[in-house]
């Protein structure tokens, strides 16, 4: 059975097997809420639970603004999620969502002793390289312009003026959550990390992904797909064989 069972504003969770053994929690991109991750649900292993982030902005959350600070966010969403980890548990984030998990990941570990059985990172290159081309701060036509670069803004939003106008200043102020955010500890993880990127990626190059090694304490895994930034989307079958198999392992 496939839900939408919404916990607090923070997070739903999207399919409802019976006995859960392992939570996977995911964190969408830029501009994105946990509708992304909709489809994923049906796909499911039945020992996994899946649950999405929901950022202030977007989808049912539309009337709030949306956060400028990672900081902030990731407060946010480490404090609603604690009550969610007492069964063993998986990250996955993809651009914007893997420098979320990762961050929420870190201070779970070190702050609450709460670790992450694996920490899937998806299109975004490791943390002291992100801020390369920053986007944030260019005028809204040239800002489009770039975003629309990565092919994932959806034709009928690109054709509508208001989807566009509800659309920009949440991506503006995601954007810009990421590229003001000082990681300031990049000391490894004792934790599984796997990156999965698009070989056609303009952001986030082989070589950009393969950095996230210096972050890993336990193994790492860097798995380079078809496509571009949205790979995502596109492999999405793809993707999850590759997720399952390692969390597979993860299962008590």
């Amino acid at each position: 059975m496939i839900g939408t069972e919404t916990l607090t504003p923070w997070l739903r969770v999207l399919n409802s097997p019976r006995e859960p053994r392992l939570r996977l929690i995911c964190f969408p991109y830029a501009g994105a809420g946990p509708g992304v991750f909709r489809e994923w649900a049906a796909e499911m292993p039945p020992a996994i639970e899946l649950l999405g982030v929901h950022y202030p902005g977007r989808e049912a959350r539309a009337g709030e603004r949306p956060l400028a600070n990672l900081s902030r966010l990731i407060g946010e969403v480490r404090s609603v999620l604690r009550p969610r980890l007492d069964l063993p548990f998986a990250f996955f984030g993809h651009s914007m969502g893997a420098y979320v998990a990762y961050e929420v990941a870190r201070r779970l570990d070190q702050q609450d002793g709460l670790r992450a059985e694996h920490l899937f990172l998806s299109g975004a290159p490791a943390p002291h390289l992100w801020g390369a081309k920053p986007l944030h701060q260019l005028p809204s036509r040239e800002f489009l312009t770039e975003v629309i670069k990565l092919n994932g803004v959806p034709d009928e939003v690109l054709k509508s003026p208001e989807m566009l106008a509800y659309l920009l200043p949440v991506l503006r102020a995601d954007f810009t959550a990421c590229e003001t955010h000082p990681f300031e500890d990049t000391t490894p993880m004792a934790l599984p990390l796997t990156v999965f990127g698009g070989r056609s990626d303009p952001r986030a190059t082989a070589e950009q992904l393969a950095a996230w090694s210096s972050y890993a304490g336990s193994s790492f895994h860097l798995e380079m797909f078809e496509g571009d930034h949205f790979f995502v989307n596109a492999r999405r079958r793809e993707l999850l064989r590759k997720l399952f198999s390692e969390l597979t392992i993860c299962l008590p």
